[in-house]
């Protein structure tokens, strides 16, 4: 009995539109090659983000190492990363977690390989909300050896004089990421490349932790070592506004207040030419050092009540925290859009919003913000298919009352689920492939842009829906790549039979396969090439399925991802 899943192959390898995980190289240093280049080297941003999740309130791993590999020959590596660097993937949604930059020989790169510690010790998922403990190491089972190689579309080309940055995503929101049998949690690393924006002054970073290294009052930066064991320069200018933490409330503070071996914890932006500039500064003797990202929270919206003007965020411990805001707490959306001050402006603040807070007494109940940040505004579910037009997207059900309505905004591009290299801005086209497939509701999440006095849909990516537990009712044909499923759907009845395709998902994405036997252990999990095997898994012996499906312009139901219980 084994655990098995297929490799993912793309036309278009890259990453949701969602969270960054950065990696660089540990203790400061550079990237080391093995094999020449094109001569030179530059400095590179290595960052991770994460696609968001509803489940999770904390996904914490242990990254150990990342590796490029250059594109002309795959011997000859460059290693960005390697070390020992923890991280909250659920943190990263839609931020970037920037463990340094590197310095790596000048050349193209196609491919990296990131490894993360397999050792379920090292591990820590925390259901959402925090009414549920951890998963205990012993129930979590890990595919594979923890390495993970990750097509770079576009490749990677680092040069001596420009600013370079390689984004990497855990795509937690992935069908095989995590998946709960009845033995504990099957972890199944999926990571895609996020191709980089034109100006990487436009990704959001998530908060820096670490220790105050030195001072440069006179430049006006100050170098910090973080958690990771590296060291990162950060300037500051006029704007960056600084907060002596061991004073509660916070007292202003400045960058001449900060000394040595100071605990510290810096909100900063990535400017074009990839120096960072700090935009909140938080620092304090190392003795207060463990309040710090608790003092001002950074996590998703869980509820959000305009009658009391609170809200509740799931913090990174997977605590949530009410927060409440006043006539003074001052709104803005990614640092530089203004929304506004006051409570008024609690009302667009939504569930599922990733959100920074600042707070001036941080032993106050419950905490008072001066400052939300929306780092990430959100929506996603179903899609109502009769009420979208070229000119409005509308997320949920008639019959749940719960519709919400969003014009789109310019520029505005949509793309099927893991295609986000292959875009489409028109609105109408987007309309126009909304058909429901024999019952099948469309599913979609949008990131949302502040447009005064409201939220736009910015973007729109049609996402798997999972079907309900289904029988295979006829087995998979290699020469139609086609299989059927029946199930009862709670909407149109029982012996609901659908016809899956398994070829290829839309957009050009091989459906990827995962057998899981009734008995895990972590001897079970061996990964297993699944094409030439399909007409062996995929019958009607299996005890049920899981299939994932997205609709397709032609009116199909492709099949992004099948679970096969046994």
């Amino acid at each position: 009995m084994i655990l098995s899943r297929n490799t993912f192959r793309s036309a278009a390898c890259a990453a949701v539109a969602c969270a960054v995980l950065a990696l660089a190289p540990a203790c400061g240093g550079g990237g080391s090659g093995s094999g020449s280049t094109s001569g030179g080297a530059g400095g590179t941003d290595i960052m991770v983000t994460d696609a968001p999740s509803d489940t999770w309130s904390t996904v914490q791993v242990q990254v150990t190492s990342v590796t490029l590999l250059n594109q002309a020959d795959h011997t000859k590596t460059a290693v960005a990363f390697t070390g020992a660097a923890t991280v909250n993937l659920v943190d990263l949604d839609s931020v970037g977690e920037l463990l340094a930059s590197a310095q790596l020989p000048a050349g193209t790169y196609d491919q990296a390989v990131i490894t993360v510690n397999p050792d379920p010790t090292t591990m820590s998922i925390i259901p959402a909300g925090g009414a549920l403990p951890a998963i205990a190491a012993s129930n979590i089972f890990v595919v594979g050896n923890g390495s993970v190689t990750v097509d770079l579309s576009p490749v990677l080309t680092v040069t001596s004089s420009g600013s370079n940055a390689l984004q990497l995503d855990f795509d937690l929101n992935h069908p095989l990421f995590i998946n709960q049998t009845a033995s504990g949690v099957v972890v199944d690393f999926q990571v895609r490349h996020k191709p980089s924006p034109v100006l990487l002054g436009l990704i959001q970073l998530h908060r820096h932790l670490g220790t105050v290294s030195s001072v440069n009052a006179s430049a006006g930066s100050f170098v910090m070592r973080t958690q990771a064991g590296y060291n990162l320069t950060i300037n500051t200018n006029g704007s960056t506004l600084f907060y002596d933490a061991d004073n509660h409330p916070f007292t202003i503070g400045s960058l001449a207040g900060m000394g040595a071996l100071d605990a510290v914890m810096v909100a900063s932006r990535l400017q074009d030419d990839g120096s960072l500039y700090a935009v909140r500064v938080w620092y304090c003797s190392p003795g207060n050092a463990a309040g710090l990202p608790q003092w001002s929270p950074e996590g998703h919206v869980i509820s959000v009540n305009t009658g009391t003007d609170r809200m509740v965020v799931d913090n990174a411990d997977g605590n949530p925290r009410t927060i409440s805001v006043n006539a003074g707490t001052v709104f803005t959306f990614q640092n530089t859009v203004a929304i506004g001050t006051g409570t008024a402006y609690l009302a667009d603040v939504k569930r599922g919003f990733k959100v920074s807070v600042g707070v001036t007494d941080p032993l106050a109940t419950p905490l008072v913000a001066t400052s939300v940040n929306i780092e990430r505004a959100v929506d996603s579910g179903y899609i109502d298919v009769a009420g979208t037009t070229a000119t409005t997207l509308v997320y949920g059900q008639t019959a749940l009352a719960n519709l919400r309505s969003y014009p789109y905004a310019s520029p505005f591009s949509w793309w099927y689920y893991e295609q986000p290299t292959v875009t489409n801005a028109s609105p109408s086209a987007f309309a126009g492939v909304l058909t429901a497939v024999n019952g099948v509701q469309i599913a979609g999440i949008s990131d949302l842009a502040w447009n005064a006095p409201a939220w736009d849909a910015a973007t729109a990516i049609l996402t798997p829906v999972v079907l309900p537990a289904a029988k295979i009712t006829q087995n998979y044909a290699s020469g139609t790549g086609t299989m059927q499923i029946t199930y009862t759907d709670p909407v149109t009845g029982p012996n609901t039979t659908q016809t899956i395709l398994l070829t290829a998902a839309a957009g050009g994405g091989q459906t990827l396969v995962m057998k899981v036997p009734h008995a895990i252990s972590a001897a079970a999990i061996t990964p297993l090439d699944p094409v030439a095997n399909w007409p062996a898994d995929l019958t009607t012996a299996s005890t049920s399925v899981w299939v994932s499906v997205v609709p397709t312009a032609t009116g199909d139901l492709a099949a992004y991802s099948v679970l096969v219980l046994e």
